[in-house]
């Protein structure tokens, strides 16, 4: 017969804790499962099931359950899990910047749509990218690597290994490299546009009678739509592209063993 004795069912229960709050502050962070499309009840259900799996191969330091020392544990548990999920989101968020700056390029900046999954009104352009984006992370098994991502941060970042600067240091830094995506996806566009705007001005310092902003807008316009609908052909290679220079850079910089 199984018998459970309070000590060994307290450092079971413990043992189980702190991975659950990382787990579940990592999906909360998460693009598409941490966005209101899904109840927070989902969520953490989720969180339970992979705790209780992951559990077993995690090393858990001794900390007494009744003081101060374990709440700061709990702490950084949810700190470093809003975290890895921030790191994935900028991939996501590499999409949707460069959909709103090609729309404002392209003259659809006044075309906006709700945001259902973060209910905020943003650019068509950025919803439709941010769309596709998911679309590409679902069907190209990415939410597996990101739970194989999740479970290899507990041996980059122990549990109670502390506060290190360094390692928050080292997200700033994607920041940078979101922009410089995001502006390289459109940067055709835009040099097609300055180049078409500067006809225009040419067009309007040589004919001064014609309505330059009636012609312009909608040729522009055109010719923007029809390079979204080129650059649909290679978006599955850009978003693969982009995904595996994050996993290289979780590797060089964090030293994650991730078969994205």
């Amino acid at each position: 017969m199984l018998q459970l004795y309070p000590d060994e069912l307290l450092g079971l229960t413990i043992s189980f804790l702190l991975p659950f709050f990382r787990i579940g502050a990592f999906l909360m962070a998460l693009p598409l499962l941490g966005s209101q499309l899904v109840s927070s009840q989902i969520r953490i259900a989720f969180a339970f099931v992979i705790a209780i799996i992951v559990t077993p191969v995690v090393p858990i330091p001794e900390y007494d359950p009744i003081s101060p020392a374990f709440i700061v544990l709990i702490f950084e548990q949810i700190i470093i899990g809003v975290v890895l999920g921030f790191v994935v989101s900028v991939l996501f968020q590499i999409f949707s910047l460069a959909g709103q700056l090609a729309a404002m390029k392209a003259g659809l900046g006044f075309a906006m749509s709700n945001d259902p999954a973060n209910g905020v009104s943003v650019a068509t352009m950025g919803q439709y990218y941010l769309t596709m984006a998911s679309i590409a992370f679902l069907m190209t098994d990415g939410h597996h690597v990101m739970f194989e991502y999740l479970v290899d941060s507990f041996e980059y970042w122990p549990i109670g290994e502390g506060f290190k600067a360094v390692h928050y240091y080292e997200i700033v830094t994607l920041g940078g490299w979101m922009f410089e995506k995001a502006m390289l996806m459109i940067l055709p566009l835009t040099i097609a546009t300055l180049v078409m705007n500067l006809s225009f001005g040419v067009v309007a310092k040589a004919s001064p009678q014609l309505n330059i902003f009636a012609l312009g807008f909608p040729v522009i316009m055109m010719f923007s739509l029809f390079f979204f609908w080129v650059m649909l052909e290679d978006f599955t290679d850009i978003y693969r592209l982009f995904f595996k220079e994050l996993m290289l850079w979780m590797k060089d910089t964090w030293g994650l063993r991730i078969n994205g």
